[in-house]
C-alpha cells in the first residue's frame, strides 16, 4: 500500500469540446484534486485527532451501580464488562484521510456516520493483508485484534473465529487503532469489494484495533515506519511530566540582623536548587537539541561557580547573584510552561501515522490537563494557531538561559536609574545591570523585540550595544506612562550618604515620583571586618594630599570612574567632620572664616534595620522602587500601607 501523498500530481490536461478522453487524462484530474484537497488538510488544517473517539467500558457492573445495587466507591470488577464504546469523532492522518466511526450500508460502498456511539461487543483475530508497515517489526505483524459491532455481526457468514469482547485478558493494556484499510482491488484479493471489469476499485474499510501497549511501544522503536511526529510530542510531555519544581526561596530578614556578615549568610542561604535547575534544564537542552558551552565547564560548575562562589569578587556580588538564580529560576518556568504548547507542524511528516490513528488505551479518562500515551493529539498548522511561536520562543529562552550564564559579570559604574516593569515576565523587564549587554544576550532578551528586529531597543544600565535614538540611550527623558517601577543600580559599595545624595539628584533631575530612606546595620560607626571603629581624626594635609592623587588619577585615567568615585565619596565624608570641628578664636588666622554647615545639611537622616523591621515587617528582595512608593536602601516591603517603603536590593556598607 502506498500513501497517496507519497507521489503528488502536480498538473492536469483541460478538456477540449468532443475530446475523446482517455484514461490517463482522467486519472490524472481526480489526483490532482484529490492531492490538493489532501494537502489542504494536512498543510493547512493539521493532522491528528480533532474531537471525539472517548472509549469507554460498558459494564453489567455500570448498572449496578445507577440502580443503586453496588456503591459508586467499590471497585469495578473488570470481568464483568460487555462491550466497549467508542465515541463519534474526527482525525486526519498524514495522508490526509478524514476518519470518523462508520457502519457499512445496503452496499460497501455507502456508510452511516449519523450516530454518537458506536458499541463493540466482538473481536476477532486480525492479519492485514496490505501489509501496512506502521503495524511491522522486521516485516512480522503485531498481534492485532479486531472489534466488531452487533449489526456488523449479525452480516458475518462466518463466525467461527469471532469471539466476545469480555474474553479479552489484560483489556487495560490494549490500545485502540483506527485503521483506514486502502487499496486497489486488483492489489489484494478481493473480499469485501465487487471485483468486476468495470475499472479498479479503490476501497477503504475502517478496522477498529486493539493492540498490546508494549507492542505499540515496540513498533515505536523498532518498527519498520517511524512515527516522527507522536515521538517528538510525546517526548515534550515525558519532559514536562519528568522536570523537577523550581521556585526561588525568599530572603527573610528579622530584626537580628545587625552585620554584614549576618545579611550576607541571609542571601547565601536562599540560593538553592542548584542541582535541579542543573537536571531540568540539562533535559530541556538534549529535548530541544541546543548546544550548552560554558568554556569546558559542566553546567552544574557553572551553577555553582556563579551562584555560591567560594571567594566572591566583590563583597555586595552576593545580592546580585542571587537576582542571577531568580533570573534562572523565572527564565527556566517559563520555558516548562510553553512546552505543553508546542503541538504544531509546518510539514508533518507523511509516513508518520499516514493510515491510522492511535486512541490511548481502553477505557482511558480524557481529563483536562491529564496526558494520555499513546494518543494522537491535533497537531495544528501553524495558519491556525501561534504554537509555532512558541517553539521558538522556547528555544530563544534555552538560549538566554546560557547567554545569562556566560554574561554575568561583575561590574562597577556610576548610579544609574532605568525605567522597567515588575509584574511581568523576565523579558519585558529592562536589562540587569549585571549582565554583559552584549548582541548574544540583546537577541535571546525580549521575543517580540527580537522577531521585529528591535532587539536594540530593550532598556538596560548598559546602552553601548543598544539603539543610538536618544529615547533609548536616555528613557527618561520621554514618557514612561506604561512603565511602574525604576531600576536602581551602580550604588553597591558606595558610602550610603554619597548614593543617597546622587539618586535624589537624579530623582529631581528626572522628576521621578519616589522618595529615598536610608536604612543601615550599625548607625554612626564604621565596620571594619566584625569590628566597629570609631573615626577619631582629620588630617588636613592627608586629606590635601587625597585631592592631589584624585585629580592625578582622574587626569591620567589610571582608574576606573567607579574607584574614583568610592574615593572622592570617602573624602567627602571626612571632610563633612570639618563642619562639626570647633575651631577657637586665638587658633583663627586673621582673613580666614570658618563657614559651619547649614544645620538642616547637617546629616543624612538614616535608621537602624532592626528598629524599621520591628514597626514594618514583609520586607522582601527586590532591584529598584515602584512609581509613587518610598525608596530605601534596604529591601522591598511587600504590604501596601501608607508611608511603606519598596526597598532597593541591598543595605550598604558604612565607610
Amino acid at each position: 500500500m502506498n500513501a497517496k501523498l507519497d507521489n503528488v500530481t502536480t498538473q492536469y490536461r483541460k478538456f477540449n469540446v468532443n475530446q475523446a478522453l482517455t484514461e490517463g487524462q482522467l486519472n490524472e484530474f481526480i489526483d490532482y484534486f484529490e492531492d490538493q484537497d489532501r494537502l489542504s488538510r494536512t498543510r493547512l488544517n493539521g493532522v491528528g485527532v480533532v474531537c471525539g473517539f472517548e472509549s469507554a467500558l460498558d459494564s453489567d457492573l455500570q448498572t449496578k451501580i445507577l440502580t443503586g445495587k453496588i456503591s459508586q466507591g467499590e471497585q469495578p470488577i473488570v470481568e464483568n464488562y460487555t462491550t466497549i464504546v467508542i465515541t463519534q469523532g474526527a482525525g486526519v492522518t498524514t495522508d490526509g484521510d478524514l476518519i470518523t466511526l462508520r457502519q457499512k450500508g445496503e452496499k460497501a460502498s455507502e456508510v452511516t456516520i449519523g450516530f454518537n456511539t458506536r458499541r463493540y461487543k466482538y473481536y476477532r483475530n486480525y492479519t492485514d493483508a496490505v501489509r501496512y508497515e506502521h503495524f511491522r517489526i522486521g516485516d512480522v505483524q503485531i498481534p492485532l485484534l479486531e472489534l466488531i459491532t452487533q449489526e456488523e455481526y449479525n452480516q458475518l457468514t462466518d463466525i467461527s473465529n469471532v469471539k466476545e469482547v469480555k474474553d479479552i485478558a489484560n483489556l487495560q493494556n490494549k490500545i485502540i487503532l483506527l485503521y483506514l484499510e486502502s487499496y486497489s482491488n486488483e492489489e489484494s484479493p478481493c473480499e469485501d469489494a465487487d471485483c468486476d471489469n468495470t475499472g479498479a476499485e479503490q476501497v477503504s474499510n475502517l478496522k477498529v484495533l486493539l493492540a498490546d501497549s508494549a507492542s505499540v511501544a515496540d513498533l515505536m522503536t523498532r518498527g519498520d515506519a517511524n512515527d516522527s511526529l507522536y515521538k517528538a510530542h510525546n517526548a515534550y510531555e515525558e519532559l514536562f511530566d519528568h522536570l523537577p519544581k523550581i521556585e526561588a526561596k525568599r530572603v527573610i530578614l528579622d530584626p537580628s540582623i545587625t552585620t554584614a556578615p549576618q545579611l550576607k549568610t541571609k542571601f547565601r542561604n536562599a540560593i538553592s536548587s542548584i542541582a535541579e535547575l542543573n537536571e531540568g534544564f540539562s533535559a530541556i537542552a538534549r529535548t530541544f537539541d541546543v548546544t550548552v558551552s560554558f568554556s569546558g565547564q559542566s553546567l552544574l560548575d557553572k551553577l555553582k561557580s556563579l551562584l555560591l562562589p567560594v571567594v566572591p569578587a566583590r563583597l555586595e556580588d552576593y545580592q546580585y547573584r542571587y537576582d542571577l538564580m531568580k533570573d534562572l529560576i523565572d527564565t527556566y518556568n517559563e520555558i516548562k510552561g510553553l512546552i505543553l504548547h508546542l503541538n504544531v507542524e509546518c510539514c508533518p511528516s507523511v509516513t508518520s501515522f499516514p493510515k491510522h490513528l492511535m486512541l490511548g488505551p481502553v477505557g482511558a479518562t480524557l481529563e483536562l490537563g491529564e496526558y494520555v500515551p499513546f494518543r494522537h493529539n491535533f497537531y495544528n498548522s501553524p495558519v491556525t494557531t501561534n504554537d509555532d511561536e512558541n517553539y521558538e520562543k522556547v528555544i530563544m529562552l534555552v538560549n538566554r538561559f546560557v547567554q545569562k550564564l556566560n554574561g554575568f559579570q561583575t561590574y562597577l559604574g556610576p548610579i544609574e536609574i532605568t525605567p522597567s516593569n515588575l509584574y511581568v515576565r523576565l523579558g519585558d523587564k529592562a536589562i540587569p545591570y549585571y549582565y554583559n549587554v552584549d548582541q548574544p544576550l540583546l537577541t535571546q532578551w525580549n521575543f517580540e523585540k527580537t522577531k521585529t528586529d528591535r532587539e536594540t531597543y530593550n532598556l538596560s544600565y548598559h546602552t553601548t550595544n543598544l539603539a543610538v535614538e536618544d529615547f533609548v540611550q536616555n528613557p527618561l527623558n520621554y514618557n514612561i506612562d506604561n512603565n511602574d517601577f525604576y531600576r536602581i543600580e551602580g550604588h553597591l559599595g558606595l558610602p550610603y550618604k554619597t548614593a543617597l545624595q546622587n539618586i535624589n539628584d537624579l530623582k529631581t533631575k528626572y522628576g521621578l515620583a519616589f522618595d529615598v530612606i536610608a536604612l543601615v546595620l550599625q548607625k554612626g560607626e564604621k565596620t571594619g571586618g566584625d569590628i566597629p571603629i570609631k573615626e577619631k581624626t582629620v588630617s588636613i594635609d592627608d586629606l590635601r594630599k587625597q585631592l592631589v592623587s584624585i585629580s592625578s588619577d582622574i587626569s591620567n585615567r589610571k582608574i576606573d570612574s567607579q574607584s574614583t568615585l568610592l574615593n572622592i565619596s570617602k573624602l567627602d565624608d571626612k571632610l563633612r567632620l570639618l563642619n562639626q570641628a570647633e575651631f577657637s578664636k586665638e587658633g583663627s588666622l586673621d582673613g580666614i572664616t570658618v563657614v559651619k554647615q547649614d544645620p538642616k545639611k547637617d546629616d543624612v537622616v538614616s535608621e537602624l534595620l532592626s528598629e524599621f523591621l520591628e514597626r514594618k515587617s514583609g520586607l522582601e528582595h527586590v532591584a529598584g522602587v515602584e512609581t509613587g512608593r518610598n525608596f530605601c536602601f534596604g529591601l522591598r516591603i511587600r504590604n501596601k500601607q501608607p508611608g511603606s517603603c519598596r526597598f532597593l536590593i541591598a543595605l550598604l556598607m558604612l565607610f
